[in-house]
């Protein structure tokens, strides 16, 4: 498989709002997409720097309550903080089969839809030593 930049990195946060009003006010940095995953049961916000190249994904539960929410279950139990590192794959479906045969454990077996109209997957820390990584192909 072979990587074609970092993508994003996710952040959970407590309230969206709030976080974009820091990264903005304190980092500098700019909003450059901002939506709700209904069938995620989460708020997203992508923050990019003057370059541009990588972003902050932020990520908020839609119901804070919701324990059969993954973002929500973290940040309960962990509080907010960081959540996972993607990268820009060209195809993802070959890179699942590559990871697949090397060996690592795939939270998703084939690509599903995800903010900003990418594809995405997501490799299991255990694999990864100990981080959540998201695979990300850009819409075409």
């Amino acid at each position: 498989m072979e990587t074609q930049t970092i993508d994003h990195i996710g952040i959970v946060v407590e309230n969206i709002d709030k976080a974009i009003d820091f990264y903005e006010k304190n980092l500098g940095m700019r909003l450059i997409d901002k939506e709700e995953l209904k069938d995620r049961g989460i708020k997203v916000a992508f923050m990019v720097g003057k370059i541009g190249e990588s972003a902050v994904e932020l990520l908020e539960p839609i119901n804070h309550d919701d324990m059969n929410n993954t973002v929500a279950k973290f940040l309960k139990t962990k509080g907010p903080g960081l959540h996972h590192l993607a990268i820009r794959v060209e195809d993802i479906n070959k890179a699942l089969e590559d990871l697949s045969a090397k060996g690592l454990q795939l939270v998703d077996k084939q690509p599903r839809p995800g903010a900003r109209g990418h594809l995405v997957a997501f490799i299991h820390p255990k694999s990864v030593m100990g981080v959540l990584l998201e695979l990300v192909q850009e819409k075409h």
